[in-house]
């Protein structure tokens, strides 16, 4: 019994030092002793060195075939894909090898052409450059995630609209990455008939499809490639610019562009805020038409004051192309300024307070087409199915109509006046 009793003692105390034991080896594992358990004995400090090296041994074990997974190679991803420039102009090739010329004309939801809403499946189309006498165009689709994606097709062709680019947008600044495998980023990003334009401060980048080459384009001091284009570049070869704002801050600049703008629309005097110029860079083309009016008015905070009237606390004014309700905002330079191209040459037609005026750009003359001491309404171009170009504008109550603006150009012998030249100031 006295045996018995001894090695229970035994068993006791070894269970009494593990568990004095288990805090020491806690500590020393964890490397952080924070003087809660006292100090371990010379024998108790083996046995904890011994408890530990088993454990790590465990660990290890536990952890190796972890270590083996990340070892073992990753999948690759997958590169993304192009193709070349060769391979892109024979998909246009089938595109182009049916259809023929077509009538483009922009509605707010998209374009018509032909008379007809073009729609693709993948989205709304958001903007487009086309060519009426090969009825080419390239057009913008909006994805649903925000990006968009360029899509080049021809009026009336059996084959399939195929895709040449993708644009993101970031912070207000594009990246178009066509697939062929160029980026191109800029502030501004022009459909044309044959692919795109890229502007940025001072400079443009022209891309067309199946070209190797992205042509760089010059543009003039203080002006910018202006957001909306009312013309093809690619088939007129023009692009519109527009006048960089002054600074909202700058008070006597502001006050001057005031006046400037007032005096404008009195027809006391000319600006030329917004110009056509060549993508070869030989010709500049200044139209009077001023900055103000592109600009809507977006209320916020309204309260019904009475049957007819609205009190807003906020008033926001944003560039639009319509107004609120859907109506074109025929103030905006959109609407006021138009170029096409025609048998006898690029045409540009322009609109002031009181008149409209057709440019003939290679014989260097402006024709008045339509005049009215308080003012013109609204213009619009009318391209025809046989190849000419009508025009027609309200005065006021009336509406007036040019069947033939080269006709009338080569007939005119009056209201005729040079290009005007642009500003020092």
């Amino acid at each position: 019994m006295l045996k018995k009793h001894k090695n229970s003692d035994k068993k006791e105390k070894r269970t009494m030092r593990a568990k004095r034991i288990l805090p020491s080896l806690l500590a020393v594992s964890m490397l952080s002793a924070c003087g809660s358990t006292p100090p371990p004995t010379p024998e108790e400090q083996a046995f904890a060195n011994q408890m530990r090296q088993a454990l790590l041994s465990k660990m290890q074990g536990m952890t190796l075939p972890a270590a083996q997974a990340q070892q073992q190679p990753q999948t690759p991803a997958v590169p993304e894909s192009f193709i070349t420039e060769n391979e892109l102009m024979a998909q246009k090739q089938n595109v182009d090898a049916t259809g023929g010329s077509a009538i483009f004309y922009r509605e707010k939801d998209g374009i018509m052409i032909n008379g007809q809403m073009f729609n693709d499946f993948e989205g709304q189309v958001a903007n487009f450059g086309g060519n009426r006498f090969s009825g080419e165009f390239t057009y913008a689709v909006q994805n649903f995630d925000g990006s968009f994606t360029l899509k080049y097709y021809r009026a009336g062709s059996e084959g399939a609209p195929i895709k040449i680019a993708k644009v993101l947008k970031r912070n207000g600044k594009f990246e178009v990455k066509t697939v062929t495998g160029k980026t191109i980023p800029g502030d501004t990003v022009i459909p044309t008939s044959d692919g795109f334009i890229v502007g940025r401060p001072g400079s443009a980048f022209r891309y067309t499809i199946g070209s190797d080459h992205v042509k760089s384009i010059s543009l003039l001091d203080n002006y910018h490639i202006a957001k909306y284009q009312n013309g093809d570049a690619a088939s007129t070869g023009f692009i519109l610019l527009e006048k960089n704002a002054r600074n909202k801050n700058d008070k006597v600049g502001g006050l001057f562009d005031s006046f400037k703008e007032l005096g404008n629309t009195f027809g006391l005097n000319k600006v030329d805020d917004y110009v056509l110029v060549s993508l070869k860079g030989d010709s500049i083309v200044p139209m009077d038409v001023s900055l103000g009016g592109k600009d809507v008015a977006e209320h916020s905070g309204c309260r019904k004051k009475s049957t007819l009237v609205n009190e807003c606390d906020n008033v926001e004014f944003k560039e639009a192309l319509y107004t609120k309700i859907g109506l074109p905002n025929y103030s905006h330079y959109y609407w006021s300024i138009n170029w096409v191209q025609t048998q006898s040459g690029p045409l540009a037609i322009y609109r002031t307070s009181t008149k409209v005026k057709i440019v003939d750009i290679n014989n260097n003359k402006v024709h008045t087409a339509f005049s009215r001491a308080l003012g013109v309404n609204q213009f619009a171009v009318v391209e025809n199915a046989d190849g000419t170009t009508a025009l027609e504008a309200q005065l006021g109550f009336s509406k007036e109509r040019i069947e033939d603006i080269e006709a009338f150009i080569m007939e005119n012998k009056t209201d005729i006046e040079p290009i005007q030249t642009l500003q020092t100031s």
